[in-house]
């Protein structure tokens, strides 16, 4: 059996266990899809390491499951709930426009949904909950997509 084929049967065998054990410990809807979506990610990253006569795929995967509620919950206490654009950092230094101009030629390179999570949370200061409502994605592809922009960025700004 391939990696693909075992990955999909583990899907389907425990999607909706898994996300009784989720839905129990988590209110938001959204942050409940993005919590599935990662602990069936751990598990496929994982499963070259699963060992039967350890424990049961069930019991395997609960551990899973368990650690990456765990995990949500870590980050939530770390992440401020808004940030802000402290204007004050920049007051006393007048920026460059040439570097103005290589930053907004970067932003033009984007594809138009990195730009506007780039636009939405550095710009507007929009957390990344807020971002991917007004976006349409998930919490957790918005944090993905703003990662990728901002690594092209910074290629983009370097090769200037």
């Amino acid at each position: 059996m391939n990696k693909l084929t075992a990955a999909e049967e583990l899907y389907n065998g425990y999607r909706d266990k898994v996300s009784r054990y989720i839905s129990s410990h988590i209110s938001s809807i959204q942050d409940r899809e993005d919590i599935l979506q990662q602990v069936f990610l751990n598990a496929v990253e994982a499963f070259d390491g699963f060992d039967e006569s350890r424990a049961s795929v069930g019991t395997w995967l609960y551990t899973i499951t368990k650690n990456t509620v765990i995990d949500y919950y870590r980050r939530q206490s770390r992440q401020p709930e808004h940030t802000e654009f402290n204007e004050e950092l920049f007051a006393d230094e007048k920026l460059d426009e040439a570097m103005l101009d290589t930053l907004a030629d970067a932003l033009e390179k984007l594809p138009e949904r990195e730009r506007n999570i780039v636009i939405l949370r550095f710009y507007y200061g929009m957390s990344a909950k807020d971002t991917a409502e007004r976006v349409g994605v998930s919490y957790a592809n918005v944090r993905f997509l703003q990662h990728i922009a901002l690594k092209k960025l910074r290629e983009y700004m370097d090769a200037e």
